[in-house]
């Protein structure tokens, strides 16, 4: 069983797992040239994620799919349900933890209490918790229910994950009658392998979402497109854990594209970013940029067209593009910069060979002494 890493000197790296034929870079190229989403392509790539060195999968989700030109394009569609998903995942490999996204505002904390510590046992404490409210009206719609204010989510989910833990740990039944949720009772067997408890994660990089960020999770998941705009996300993430007293790991969020010869990847990105795919891009931008806070904020000045372009050129996130020695020198200045602990990284043009390329780049890192090879350690995340 893992457990969670206590060296903040240490960088940990998950892999963001394709939930569609794309994510963040909405290139048709990309998108006809991967593989098929069926069990063998999925499995082999969980594998050729752990044998590189990879702490973790991260399995994004939502439920509802964008748009009818995404869809057809292959953007962010089809996605399996990441908790089922997960589980096929930790049937596959040995070692490697598994981050799988459960939704607050549309499930009660039973389900997510039953579900997560059926995962965290089967998989001997492997299992991460994604903590995300939903932000979509369409979402909200699919479950019969009215689309609640962003700052009232946080507030349920606070409540949500109070029920969910001690559902967790308390071996007699309990009896909640809160603002939001009744529960009484206890769940029957398993509880999760991982103690306290298993690792807890969030994306959320409002005032509200870093907050709740501070108050239950291990790690938060930041958006910024510079080292500047991360290094602000970890100081606000600082002023908000002063507060709570506990320790919670930022983790950027990236793409990667590396090549061995000298400016290789860079023409590789260049070629993608010709075949955008800009109706499947409005969509999926004006769908999460209308929705999202922390990326309102990052596009508010830019207008809509401008925003949808650079939004599906990954403009939203930290770029790893070069050789593995220039990708393995970002990624240090990263860390010297930052209060980054963990690092993850979203490959566009994602197969088990493409996940090979970053095995030279964790070399470079290992000599550093940054990084080494989950196998090495008692700890992942």
């Amino acid at each position: 069983m893992k457990s969670q890493s206590l060296d903040p000197s240490e960088l940990h790296f998950g892999y963001f797992f394709p939930s569609g034929k794309t994510n963040f870079l909405y290139s048709d190229e990309a998108a006809s040239t991967r593989p098929d989403m069926n069990k063998a392509n999925l499995l082999a790539l969980a594998q050729a994620a752990e044998d590189v060195g990879f702490d973790s999968l991260f399995i994004a989700d939502n439920w509802s799919g964008h748009q009818r030109a995404a869809e057809r394009g292959g953007h962010q569609s089809p996605a399996y349900h990441a908790p089922l998903l997960a589980m096929a995942l930790f049937a596959a490999t040995e070692h490697i933890g598994v981050t799988s996204t459960f939704h607050t505002t549309h499930h009660h904390p039973t389900h997510v209490a039953r579900m997560g510590a059926t995962l965290d046992a089967f998989s001997d404490g492997r299992w991460a918790w994604n903590v995300v409210t939903g932000f979509s009206a369409d979402e909200t719609a699919l479950f019969g229910e009215d689309f609640i204010e962003h700052d009232e989510r946080y507030r349920m989910a606070s409540e949500f994950v109070e029920v969910v833990e001690a559902l967790w740990s308390e071996g007699e039944p309990i009896d909640h009658k809160g603002t939001y949720y009744r529960a009484k009772g206890r769940i029957k067997l398993p509880r999760p392998a991982a103690k306290p408890r298993p690792l807890l994660v969030s994306a959320g990089a409002s005032p509200a979402g870093t907050a709740f960020a501070a108050r239950h999770c291990d790690q938060l998941v930041a958006m910024g497109n510079s080292v500047e705009m991360v290094a602000g996300a970890g100081a606000r993430l600082a002023e908000q854990t002063a507060v709570t007293g506990r320790e919670v790991g930022l983790c950027p969020f990236s793409m990667a594209l590396i090549r061995e010869g000298d400016g290789e990847a860079e023409e590789v990105f260049e070629r993608l970013l010709t075949s955008l795919n800009i109706d499947a891009t409005k969509e999926i931008a004006t769908d999460v940029i209308g929705s999202i806070e922390s990326t309102q904020e990052m596009w508010a000045e830019m207008g809509v067209e401008k925003a949808a372009r650079a939004f599906g050129a990954a403009g939203s996130m930290l770029k790893f593009i070069g050789t593995p020695a220039h990708v393995a020198e970002q990624i240090l200045e990263l860390k010297k910069s930052t209060d980054a602990t963990n690092l993850l990284i979203n490959f566009p043009l994602w197969s088990p060979a493409e996940l090979q390329t970053f095995a030279p780049v964790l070399e470079i890192l290992r000599e550093a002494g940054v990084w080494s090879p989950p196998a090495d350690r008692n700890h992942s995340w």
